[in-house]
Protein backbone atom coordinates (compact mmCIF):
# COMPACT_ATOMS: atom_id res chain seq x y z
CA UNK A 1 0.00 0.00 0.00
CA UNK A 2 1.11 3.57 -0.63
CA UNK A 3 1.25 6.18 2.14
CA UNK A 4 -0.57 8.99 0.34
CA UNK A 5 -3.60 8.98 2.64
CA UNK A 6 -1.47 8.93 5.81
CA UNK A 7 0.76 11.78 4.64
CA UNK A 8 -2.23 13.87 3.62
CA UNK A 9 -4.02 13.31 6.96
CA UNK A 10 -0.85 14.02 8.98
CA UNK A 11 -0.75 17.45 7.33
CA UNK A 12 -4.48 17.96 7.90
CA UNK A 13 -5.00 18.37 4.18
CA UNK A 14 -8.29 17.45 2.55
CA UNK A 15 -8.46 15.47 -0.68
CA UNK A 16 -9.81 18.58 -2.36
CA UNK A 17 -6.89 20.73 -1.11
CA UNK A 18 -4.37 18.21 -2.42
CA UNK A 19 -6.27 17.92 -5.68
CA UNK A 20 -6.02 21.67 -6.20
CA UNK A 21 -2.25 21.57 -5.73
CA UNK A 22 -2.04 18.84 -8.37
CA UNK A 23 -4.59 20.42 -10.72
CA UNK A 24 -6.80 17.34 -10.53
CA UNK A 25 -9.97 16.25 -8.70
CA UNK A 26 -10.69 14.92 -5.23
CA UNK A 27 -12.14 11.81 -6.90
CA UNK A 28 -8.74 11.13 -8.50
CA UNK A 29 -6.98 11.58 -5.14
CA UNK A 30 -9.33 8.99 -3.66
CA UNK A 31 -8.48 6.58 -6.46
CA UNK A 32 -4.77 7.01 -5.82
CA UNK A 33 -5.21 6.48 -2.09
CA UNK A 34 -7.27 3.31 -2.61
CA UNK A 35 -4.78 2.26 -5.29
CA UNK A 36 -7.53 1.96 -7.85
CA UNK A 37 -5.13 3.99 -9.96
CA UNK A 38 -1.33 3.64 -9.91
CA UNK A 39 0.91 6.54 -8.83
CA UNK A 40 3.11 7.40 -11.81
CA UNK A 41 6.72 8.49 -11.37
CA UNK A 42 6.02 12.13 -12.45
CA UNK A 43 3.14 12.28 -9.96
CA UNK A 44 5.31 10.80 -7.20
CA UNK A 45 7.86 13.54 -7.82
CA UNK A 46 5.19 16.23 -7.53
CA UNK A 47 3.83 14.70 -4.35
CA UNK A 48 7.32 14.41 -2.88
CA UNK A 49 7.78 18.14 -3.41
CA UNK A 50 4.40 18.97 -1.85
CA UNK A 51 4.93 16.80 1.23
CA UNK A 52 8.71 17.46 1.39
CA UNK A 53 9.54 13.77 1.66
CA UNK A 54 11.26 11.19 -0.50
CA UNK A 55 9.45 9.30 -3.23
CA UNK A 56 9.88 6.01 -1.37
CA UNK A 57 8.06 7.39 1.68
CA UNK A 58 5.00 8.15 -0.44
CA UNK A 59 5.03 5.03 -2.57
CA UNK A 60 5.67 2.54 0.23
CA UNK A 61 5.10 -1.02 -0.92
CA UNK A 62 3.39 0.31 -4.04
CA UNK A 63 6.76 1.06 -5.60
CA UNK A 64 8.77 -2.11 -5.44
CA UNK A 65 10.91 -2.29 -8.56
CA UNK A 66 14.23 -4.14 -8.64
CA UNK A 67 14.96 -2.19 -11.79
CA UNK A 68 15.15 1.23 -10.12
CA UNK A 69 17.30 2.93 -7.50
CA UNK A 70 16.34 6.16 -5.71
CA UNK A 71 19.23 8.68 -5.70
CA UNK A 72 19.11 11.69 -3.32
CA UNK A 73 19.23 15.14 -4.89
CA UNK A 74 20.86 18.24 -3.42
CA UNK A 75 20.82 21.91 -4.35
CA UNK A 76 24.38 23.03 -5.14
CA UNK A 77 23.68 26.41 -3.52
CA UNK A 78 22.76 24.74 -0.23
CA UNK A 79 25.62 22.24 -0.23
CA UNK A 80 28.08 24.06 2.00
CA UNK A 81 29.99 23.31 5.19
CA UNK A 82 33.03 21.42 6.35
CA UNK A 83 31.47 17.97 6.51
CA UNK A 84 30.47 15.46 3.88
CA UNK A 85 27.68 16.35 1.48
CA UNK A 86 25.18 14.11 3.19
CA UNK A 87 25.53 16.07 6.44
CA UNK A 88 25.73 19.51 4.84
CA UNK A 89 22.10 19.68 3.76
CA UNK A 90 18.94 17.64 3.56
CA UNK A 91 18.05 16.21 0.13
CA UNK A 92 15.66 18.37 -1.83
CA UNK A 93 14.21 15.25 -3.46
CA UNK A 94 15.11 12.00 -5.17
CA UNK A 95 15.52 10.83 -8.75
CA UNK A 96 14.91 7.26 -9.86
CA UNK A 97 17.43 5.60 -12.17
CA UNK A 98 17.45 2.12 -13.65
CA UNK A 99 19.78 0.22 -11.37
CA UNK A 100 21.27 -2.02 -14.11
CA UNK A 101 22.24 1.16 -15.98
CA UNK A 102 23.85 2.62 -12.87
CA UNK A 103 25.81 -0.57 -12.24
CA UNK A 104 27.31 -0.34 -15.72
CA UNK A 105 28.73 3.05 -14.77
CA UNK A 106 29.93 2.51 -11.21
CA UNK A 107 30.52 -0.12 -8.53
CA UNK A 108 29.30 2.28 -5.82
CA UNK A 109 25.63 2.80 -6.64
CA UNK A 110 24.67 3.39 -3.00
CA UNK A 111 26.91 6.48 -2.69
CA UNK A 112 25.63 8.32 -5.77
CA UNK A 113 23.89 11.67 -5.46
CA UNK A 114 22.46 14.28 -7.80
CA UNK A 115 23.36 17.97 -7.72
CA UNK A 116 21.12 20.70 -9.08
CA UNK A 117 23.50 23.11 -10.81
CA UNK A 118 23.56 26.81 -9.99
CA UNK A 119 25.25 29.61 -11.95
CA UNK A 120 26.83 29.89 -15.38
CA UNK A 121 30.53 29.15 -14.77
CA UNK A 122 30.27 25.85 -16.70
CA UNK A 123 28.19 27.17 -19.62
CA UNK A 124 27.68 25.69 -22.28
CA UNK A 125 28.35 22.29 -20.73
CA UNK A 126 26.10 22.89 -17.73
CA UNK A 127 23.19 25.30 -17.49
CA UNK A 128 21.65 26.79 -14.37
CA UNK A 129 19.05 24.27 -13.17
CA UNK A 130 20.67 21.23 -14.82
CA UNK A 131 21.14 18.04 -12.82
CA UNK A 132 24.41 16.14 -12.56
CA UNK A 133 24.77 12.60 -11.22
CA UNK A 134 27.89 12.47 -9.05
CA UNK A 135 29.95 9.39 -8.20
CA UNK A 136 31.99 9.99 -5.00
CA UNK A 137 34.00 6.81 -5.61
CA UNK A 138 35.61 8.54 -8.60
CA UNK A 139 37.50 11.23 -6.70
CA UNK A 140 40.93 10.83 -8.29
CA UNK A 141 41.16 13.39 -11.12
CA UNK A 142 43.73 11.47 -13.17
CA UNK A 143 40.93 11.07 -15.70
CA UNK A 144 39.85 14.36 -17.26
CA UNK A 145 36.21 15.25 -16.63
CA UNK A 146 33.71 17.26 -14.63
CA UNK A 147 34.26 17.00 -10.89
CA UNK A 148 32.65 18.40 -7.78
CA UNK A 149 35.32 20.08 -5.69
CA UNK A 150 35.21 21.87 -2.36
CA UNK A 151 36.68 25.37 -2.21
CA UNK A 152 36.34 27.49 0.93
CA UNK A 153 33.60 25.20 2.28
CA UNK A 154 31.55 25.59 -0.91
CA UNK A 155 30.93 22.96 -3.56
CA UNK A 156 31.66 23.82 -7.18
CA UNK A 157 31.60 21.87 -10.42
CA UNK A 158 34.74 22.34 -12.53
CA UNK A 159 36.61 20.58 -15.31
CA UNK A 160 39.79 18.94 -14.01
CA UNK A 161 42.68 17.63 -16.07
CA UNK A 162 46.07 16.33 -14.94
CA UNK A 163 49.42 16.96 -16.66
CA UNK A 164 50.75 13.50 -17.65
CA UNK A 165 54.30 14.26 -16.47
CA UNK A 166 54.10 16.95 -13.79
CA UNK A 167 50.96 15.40 -12.22
CA UNK A 168 49.62 18.89 -11.59
CA UNK A 169 46.00 19.85 -12.15
CA UNK A 170 44.26 22.41 -14.31
CA UNK A 171 40.99 23.64 -12.84
CA UNK A 172 38.84 25.09 -15.58
CA UNK A 173 35.44 26.73 -15.93
CA UNK A 174 34.01 25.98 -19.37
CA UNK A 175 32.65 29.52 -19.53
CA UNK A 176 35.61 31.62 -20.83
CA UNK A 177 34.45 34.56 -18.71
CA UNK A 178 35.73 32.70 -15.65
CA UNK A 179 39.44 32.13 -14.85
CA UNK A 180 41.38 28.90 -15.36
CA UNK A 181 43.88 27.81 -12.71
CA UNK A 182 46.97 25.82 -13.71
CA UNK A 183 49.65 23.86 -11.85
CA UNK A 184 47.49 23.02 -8.85
CA UNK A 185 48.74 20.28 -6.54
CA UNK A 186 46.15 17.49 -6.19
CA UNK A 187 46.57 17.59 -2.42
CA UNK A 188 45.41 21.23 -2.41
CA UNK A 189 41.95 20.37 -3.78
CA UNK A 190 39.22 18.36 -2.07
CA UNK A 191 37.57 16.34 -4.84
CA UNK A 192 34.11 15.14 -3.84
CA UNK A 193 33.32 13.08 -6.93
CA UNK A 194 33.00 12.91 -10.72
CA UNK A 195 29.94 13.77 -12.79
CA UNK A 196 28.85 10.68 -14.74
CA UNK A 197 25.52 11.91 -16.16
CA UNK A 198 23.84 15.24 -16.90
CA UNK A 199 20.09 15.89 -17.12
CA UNK A 200 18.53 18.98 -18.69
CA UNK A 201 15.02 20.32 -19.22
CA UNK A 202 14.57 21.10 -22.92
CA UNK A 203 11.15 22.66 -22.45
Amino acid sequence: MNNLSNLRRERRMSQQALAEKLNTTAVSIGRYEREDQRLSLPLLRRLAKIFEVGIAEIAGDAWQSPEHFSVPMFDLRAAAGAGSLATDAEPTGHLLFREPWLKRMTNSVSTLFVLEISGDSMWETLHDGDHALIDPSQNNPRREGLYVIRIDDMLQVKRLSMHPVKKLLTVKSDNPAYPTYDNIKPADIAVVGRAIWIGRNLG
